[in-house]
């Protein structure tokens, strides 16, 4: 919710502009929004963000354990083990 700049408790798609410009993301921020707006009312609120990672998470924890590993992380680079 970092997104949320006048602190209504939503993030409107210029909030979400603004805060995917701030981080350098790169694409298209009204798709990312679209896509975060499931009920579709101009706004993501904390429902909407919760069950996005919900189901974001969920695709990642490959074993269902409840923890994602490094192994689990797309683009993540473990260090290497002392003994290599």
């Amino acid at each position: 919710m970092a997104a949320d700049t006048d602190g209504d408790g939503k993030i409107s798609l210029l909030e979400w502009e603004a805060f995917q410009a701030k981080r350098n993301v790169k694409g298209d921020p009204s798709k990312s929004f679209a896509r975060l707006d499931s009920n579709h009312d101009g706004f993501i609120d904390r429902a909407e963000l919760d069950a996005f990672f919900a189901k974001r998470f969920a695709r990642l924890d490959k074993n269902a354990d409840g923890v994602l590993t490094g192994d689990e992380l797309p683009g993540l680079k473990t260090a290497p083990k002392p003994e290599q």
